[in-house]
């Protein structure tokens, strides 16, 4: 299988963190409104926690964290 370099964990890493960062926003505001989410606050962090040690585990080993 091929492994992923640098450049890719880190662009899949950011790209990761910009969509954490917009549902998380999202979620606050659709419960600030009173709407009722299937997410709850902080799921997105988790999930993104989660992708980002999957990523790094498919990550050329001198490039892993």
């Amino acid at each position: 299988m091929k492994k992923f370099n640098e450049f890719e964990k880190v662009y899949i890493q950011e790209a990761l963190d910009a969509l954490t960062t917009h549902n998380e926003d999202y979620v606050t505001k659709e419960r600030a409104k009173g709407k009722r989410l299937l997410y709850a606050p902080g799921y997105f962090d988790m999930i993104n926690k989660e992708l980002k040690e999957k990523v790094n585990s498919m990550t050329l080993k001198k490039y892993q964290d």
